[in-house]
């Protein structure tokens, strides 16, 4: 058995996606984990991000039909026994009854032997569909996983797609599948931790070309992302490996010390640890006690105790400031780029003093970019100080401009299905709003976009409730000076145990509850969306929080005001020429002839010379 090759994993926080897992991905809708657990099938976390959105996709293409039948067939070849040992919290659930109403035409048994059976007919029909594309994936993923064939950037990975599918003979490009696969998975993170990633490879391979040392992306160092709500211990399998983290508040996770010691017995040692965020005293000094028994390296926070305010003489520092200063300052690789790419990050994560480029990165990242490419294009500019030029090289400097005039078209209606929950204590508002899907051909609303929009155009509120249907919540705190919520403790009250995030970001799974009330909800849209903010309302006040009022806010977008105006505009003067042709073409049409029709059945009803119907005398 080959060694594995010890790799220094650089983490950024939130989840994002490369074209090697995109490969996989498609391998992984053939045979991932399933289980069937009372009314739903239960998949891993990870893959269930990726599966979410492909069974969402608005006006799927030969190619997406194909893998939602992959995965659909995975559902239905699933084990009908949960095992003991598996904990729920890492699994997602997909409830039956959505996916049978959402997808009827493929067919979803009842019985075990008829969905074995469909299960192998569903898996046939994909097959063929994507057999032309099958055999390049396979000998990709070939080739990426071999020691010496790591793709050293996105850019090479691009190259080898489109090298392998001209060679398979394979006339349709496959990036534009792989691409929709790989940004399926972005989600999360921001500038601070993008920028603290690039300096960290920035430093590790300034240092090793200054020593002749080879370094080479993928086989000697990597990006790896990790979510807020995640166990470290989700990355037992880069396993030998150093990692290097920044920007992870201590406060995301709660067994954090356990964990350390738990992936040092495994031999992935965590050689940084840089953070700006709050810390609670005990945590840092059980931090420390690991610096000082070596399972831990690095360690530094400059953030405050929790409960407390750093002092108006200290500058704050976000995690690029601090990576940059311990690694990268009056170093030989101190240079103009770094130093831009530092002040960018702290610009954004403070809002203050922001600078072009960091506005850009904002909005490449918000808009749902490829985090790892993205940090890879600022590692390799950093030297010359080349950032702008070489996203304007990729196509991606007039990305955020061109999405906020996409979005404008779309943006209106998220306004369409909107509630307002203000809680007593200190009349906290809370907006519920349910998502917008794009029509086909239009771009995608990014749950970023959405919550700026809310922020702007509600700046009342205090948080959001974002809702995918009842599947999914995503729950953002807009006013930083309200802390009437911990949204980290709250999700797993609104959804299940496993669902969380931190007191100011979290998610959560409403229909999973235990209480969540399927009969009379079922799924959630907007004819309902009202009853479901209720819902939530009613959750809450079970949970000790006063609720005030529960309100609806929703407003029908001045285009669809327009279409509706005028589509009855036409039906009136349709009505009305209707009418003249039958009282020209046909003679009992016309007014004198009804009248007459009607004595016989109304003879107590006269008509005056006025045209005004009067009583008449009984008969």
């Amino acid at each position: 058995m080959q060694k594995k090759q010890h790799r220094r994993i650089i983490l950024i926080h939130g989840w994002g996606g490369t074209y090697t897992e995109a490969a996989s991905r498609i391998g992984d809708l053939l045979d991932f984990d399933c289980y069937w657990h009372k009314g739903s099938f239960m998949v891993p976390r990870r893959i269930a991000t990726m599966i979410r959105h492909l069974l969402n996709v608005p006006d799927p293409n030969s190619h997406i039909i194909a893998l939602q039948q992959l995965t659909i067939s995975r559902f239905l070849a699933s084990s009908p026994t949960l095992p003991t040992e598996i904990s729920l919290d890492a699994y997602a659930a997909f409830s039956e009854a959505r996916l049978r109403h959402d997808f009827g035409s493929f067919g979803l048994p009842l019985s075990s032997d008829q969905r074995q059976s469909r299960a192998i007919q569903l898996r046939k029909q994909a097959k063929q569909t994507l057999s032309p594309i099958l055999n390049v994936i396979q000998s990709l993923q070939n080739t990426w996983e071999g020691p010496e064939h790591y793709p050293k950037t996105e850019c090479h990975a691009r190259d080898s797609i489109e090298a392998y599918a001209k060679a398979y003979g394979v006339t349709e490009s496959l990036l534009p599948l792989l691409d929709m696969l790989r940004d399926m998975h972005e989600t999360g993170g921001d500038l601070d931790t993008a920028a603290s990633a690039a300096l960290y490879a920035h430093a590790l391979v300034s240092e090793a070309n200054k020593a002749n040392r080879p370094i080479q992306y993928g086989r000697d160092y990597a990006f790896a992302f990790l979510n807020y709500h995640e166990s470290l211990k989700s990355l037992q399998h880069y396993a030998p490996a150093t990692l290097y983290a920044a920007d992870l508040p201590i406060g995301a996770f709660p067994d954090l010390e356990e964990e350390i010691i738990y992936l040092h017995d495994l031999n992935i040692t965590i050689a940084r640890y840089e953070d700006h965020h709050p810390y609670s005293p005990e945590r840092r000094q059980q931090l420390e006690a690991l610096v000082a028994d070596k399972k831990l390296g690095y360690l530094s926070l400059s953030g405050p105790p929790e409960g407390d305010a750093l002092p108006e003489e200290e500058e704050p520092r976000c995690g690029a400031d601090m990576v940059f200063d311990s690694m990268v300052s009056g170093t030989p690789w101190d240079c103009k780029g770094a130093q831009r790419l530092k002040e960018a990050a702290h610009g954004e994560d403070f809002v203050t003093n922001r600078t072009p480029l960091g506005i850009l990165l904002t909005g490449l990242i918000k808009g749902g970019i490829c985090k790892a490419e993205l940090a890879q294009i600022l590692v390799e500019a950093m030297a010359g100080d080349d950032a702008m030029e070489r996203l304007t090289e990729r196509g991606w400097a007039s990305l955020p401009q061109q999405w906020h005039k996409d979005l404008n078209t779309i943006a209106e209606t998220l306004v369409e299905n909107v509630g307002r929950i203000t809680l007593e204590d200190k009349q906290t508002q809370i907006i519920t709003a349910l998502a917008t899907h794009a029509p086909p051909g239009q771009p995608r609303m990014p749950t970023g976009k959405a919550i700026e929009f809310f922020a702007r155009n509600f700046p009342e509120a205090d948080y959001i409730f974002y809702c995918f249907g009842s599947s999914w919540m995503v729950a953002r705190r807009l006013d930083h000076d309200d802390t009437a919520l911990n949204l980290g403790a709250l999700m797993p009250i609104l959804g299940t145990e496993a669902d969380g995030g931190h007191t100011g970001a979290a998610v959560c799974r409403p229909d999973a509850n235990a209480h969540y009330p399927t009969h009379l909800l079922g799924r959630v849209r907007a004819t309902n969306f009202m009853r479901f903010s209720h819902y939530l309302a009613a959750r809450l006040a079970s949970n000790g929080y006063a609720v005030a009022s529960v309100e609806d806010v929703s407003a029908r977008s001045q285009g669809q005001w327009k279409k509706g105006r005028n589509h009855a505009a036409i039906v009136l003067l349709g009505a009305l020429a209707l009418g003249s042709l039958l009282a020209w073409a046909f003679p009992v049409f016309r007014r004198n002839n009804i009248i007459n029709s009607n004595k016989e059945f109304f003879p107590h009803i006269t008509i005056n010379a006025t045209n005004t119907p009067t009583q008449g005398a009984a008969p």
